[in-house]
């Protein structure tokens, strides 16, 4: 991966490259927020620049990880420790105590924080069908934790009449290929792969959802994989040897697969502008590792400059900035289409909400003006509203049981407050001198580098972080990244 165009190369005497410039530092400061002052931009284009020159001569990154030991790992994996494999069948079952138990808290929470008398879901084998906040069904798979999106409702017919139409989420797209799943009424899983070539899907029991659950073996479509929250190295370390690496949170793909879908929007299939090398020359790939030369300044107005650029495995990062307030994310194409993403205002003092949405060029937006929404530019809608005015309701009684559960958490939430530490950026995807620069901006080290055998996936990229991506890093250790052979 080159750096991005050198912002020396412009004439420093341009005022709108000033003004950009500054607010763009604004926003690699907030996004970092790893240091006590603001990122300089000619800073941090001279440090990717030795980055990549060191990548360049194989000297990997600089700092702690430079004079880490390096562990090779070789040989294929014991075929009796790969994750069970559930083949197409119809099986319905209930679903996992744990997830019930998970149910339970979340409701209690939610009530607690919101005021709702509504009753909190009962401790029983089934998917709630009044579930506490959306997506909590899916509990176990955080990256499907959500409220239905349109690319969710486009699975809703694949999957037929043995699932729950609320709970179909789309795990993935890799190219032109969807994949989705559900659940049905007495816990199981269900799901679908359709795209060129592909048409398969399956079933699986209750006991699936403890351990990672395969939705596509390769043979027809790319490898997808189920992989629930805290599964231990023991179940993915077949996946990492596979090449199948994590995507979102709770579900791995396979990584030679996994490719930024850029020909699906048509400012970014546009060949770059003099606006997107500026947006480039400031260095927005020094906290997030962006794909050279996918960096597009999408609008600039009265709203505010929206800048978006694609990350190796497929995700975008969408940056977003005001006079004075700055601010980024980076989501999965679908979760930018269908949720959107929280912009600021430059009126600190409304009580307004801003929301933007990534949508791609086939996405029905036919309906949208009436929700109130209006494009901003190709591939980008924005929406500002006032924020509801809140009435609190009764708060009903709690039961023992829900009572029970919310003492367990806030004896977690106690321990996790009182553990110092910080939680590890994504680094999945990255080669090893960009994910130990990103490392270093969040001020955590690597301390040990595994090279291995990891099946189709890219040599020389960073198929696994432990901890992972938002896990807590103590203060004081690092992160051991596990580099493709």
């Amino acid at each position: 991966m080159s750096s991005p165009h050198d912002p020396t190369d412009r004439p420093a005497d341009d005022p709108t490259d000033e003004a950009l410039q500054r607010r763009v530092a604004d926003a690699l400061g907030a996004r970092a927020a790893l240091t006590t002052t603001t990122l300089e931009p000619g800073a941090l284009g001279e440090r990717l620049a030795r980055v990549h020159a060191g990548a360049a001569d194989g000297t990997g990154g600089s700092g702690p990880a430079a004079a880490t030991a390096v562990v090779e790992l070789a040989g294929a994996e014991d075929d009796d420790a790969s994750p069970r494999r559930w083949r197409p069948r119809l099986v319905v079952a209930a679903v996992a105590s744990v997830a019930a138990a998970a149910v339970i808290v979340a409701a209690v929470l939610s009530t607690l924080h919101d005021g709702s008398s509504a009753p909190a879901p009962a401790a029983t084998a089934q998917p709630s069908p009044s579930p506490s906040y959306p997506g909590e069904e899916w509990s176990g798979f955080y990256g499907l934790a959500h409220a239905q999106w349109p690319s969710d409702l486009e699975g809703v017919a694949p999957l037929g009449d043995d699932v729950v139409e609320g709970s179909v989420r789309m795990i993935a797209q890799l190219g032109r290929v969807k994949y989705w799943a559900g659940l049905t009424s007495d816990g199981g899983v269900c799901w679908k792969v359709l795209g060129p070539g592909a048409d398969e899907g399956g079933c699986a029991p209750e006991a699936a959802l403890a351990e990672p659950v395969e939705i596509s073996d390769g043979s027809v479509a790319p490898r997808v994989w189920l992989v629930p929250a805290d599964a231990p190295d023991a179940e993915t370390e077949p996946l990492t040897a596979a090449g199948v690496v994590p995507y979102v949170h709770g579900v791995w793909v396979e990584a030679s697969a996994s490719t930024p879908p850029l020909d699906r929007y048509a400012q970014l299939r546009a060949a770059p502008t003099a606006a997107d090398e500026r947006a480039a020359g400031f260095e927005y790939a020094g906290i997030n590792a962006i794909v050279p030369g996918s960096l597009r300044l999408l609008h600039e107005g009265e709203e505010g400059a929206f800048v978006v650029g694609a990350l190796p495995l497929g995700e975008f990062c969408f940056f977003h900035l005001v006079p004075g307030v700055s601010g980024s994310t980076c989501q999965s194409p679908q979760q930018l289409a269908g949720e959107g993403t929280t912009v600021s205002i430059e009126d600190q003092e409304s009580n307004d909400l801003a929301t933007a949405w990534l949508v791609p060029d086939d996405l029905d937006t036919s309906g949208w003006p009436a929700l109130g929404r209006r494009q901003l530019a190709q591939n980008l809608w924005y929406e500002r509203k006032p924020i509801p005015a809140y009435t609190p309701e009764p708060v009903r009684s709690l039961t023992p049981e829900e009572e029970q559960a919310l003492r367990e958490q806030q004896d977690e939430l106690v321990q996790q407050a009182s553990a110092s530490g910080r939680p590890a950026p994504e680094v999945t995807g990255l080669s090893e001198a960009e994910a130990t620069w990103v490392l270093d901006r969040y001020h955590i080290p690597v301390t040990e580098v595994t090279v291995r055998d990891a099946g189709s996936a890219s040599s020389g990229m960073v198929v696994k972080a432990t901890p992972g991506t938002d896990q807590v890093v103590p203060e004081g250790a690092g992160v051991h990244l596990f580099i493709a052979r």
